[in-house]
């Protein structure tokens, strides 16, 4: 059973980045001819807006703003990157009030568009600058707390003192996990070791399978994934072998069970919704780094029924001290 659904996730997943590539950016369904509503505007990354990860939460988070406030939500899919400014410019055209970069990819083109319209308002997630624009506002996420946090729960979960992290990139926002996993460890095993490799992907699952069979077979416990598609080959990986993983972004447990121990979540969705609220509230500030972290809830860990009573209480006592 848990075979069947991993393949049906791996399906998925190879379905959509198909689908993409022979489509021309669409915009979802939602009516978008002005009126007195504020509308906001979301130019996705490649990978669709249900790709468990950042696509998906920040369409979460805007819909959760639109019926919190009423305001009116789409996004623009980019299929490939050369599409970023012909996405933003339609957004631009259809007069959204806000336009939400969706990652990291997007930050020169916001940049750029915030220059080229200096009257329209901009948010970038997981993107800054040295000179932020005064009509942008970067959405940043305390990723090194999130992998803190996993990391507690993976030292004391685990009998062993070997672990692995597998990135996507090597870039700031994926290896601030793996530097907080690793604090996270050493905190609740002073032994552990942690193997470190990029996939230097976001989509290469095959790689992903790879990586983690070779850390498996290093002697790596347990293994914390944050490669977006290269994340469904270690799930592979780790089901072929009994052994656990833990996710990113989103909670993930319920794709597998009895594999993912728990999610280091990164609430993009959260940052989304609060940065629309600030927008309606009048609160919105350009120029400035809106960072999302614990304190705001931007950050977290997923409880599942694979972590002990006790050490959920030793990560609590952590989060409350």
């Amino acid at each position: 059973m848990k075979k069947k659904k991993l393949l049906a996730l791996m399906l998925t997943i190879s379905i959509g980045i198909g689908a993409l590539a022979g489509c021309t950016p669409k915009q979802n369904n939602e009516e978008n001819d002005k009126d007195d509503k504020l509308m906001i505007s979301l130019i996705l990354d490649k990978g669709g807006v249900n790709d468990q990860s950042f696509n998906q939460s920040a369409w979460e988070g805007a819909k959760k703003a639109e019926e919190k406030y009423g305001v009116k939500v789409n996004y623009i899919e980019s299929n490939q990157e050369s599409e970023y400014k012909t996405n933003v410019e339609e957004a631009v055209d259809k007069g959204a009030d806000l336009i939400i970069g969706v990652g990291f990819n997007l930050a020169d083109t916001i940049k750029e568009a915030s220059e080229n319209y200096p009257e329209q308002k901009f948010a970038i997630i997981d993107g800054n600058y040295e000179n932020i624009p005064k009509n942008v506002r970067p959405i940043l996420f305390n990723e090194e707390e999130a992998g803190y946090l996993v990391g507690l729960i993976s030292g004391k979960v685990s009998t062993s003192s070997r672990f692995g992290f597998i990135g996507g990139m090597d870039i700031p926002s994926v290896s601030n996990f793996a530097v907080g996993y690793e604090k996270g460890l050493k905190e609740a095993n002073p032994n552990s070791t942690l193997l470190i490799q990029y996939a230097n992907s976001f989509t290469d699952a095959s790689k992903g399978k790879a990586i983690a069979n070779k850390m498996f077979s290093d002697g790596a416990d347990i293994i914390f994934t944050a490669g977006g598609g290269v994340n469904a080959g270690a799930y592979e990986a780790g089901q072929e072998l009994d052994k656990l993983l833990v996710a990113v972004d989103m909670p993930q447990n319920y794709i597998l069970p009895d594999t993912i121990l728990t999610s280091a979540l990164k609430n993009v969705g959260t940052g989304v919704e609060l940065t629309i609220k600030d927008l309606l509230d009048g609160n919105f500030d350009g120029g400035k780094v809106a960072m999302f972290d614990l304190s705001n809830g931007g950050v977290g860990y997923e409880k599942t029924k694979l972590i002990p009573d006790d050490v959920i209480k030793f990560v609590e006592s952590k989060i409350n001290k």
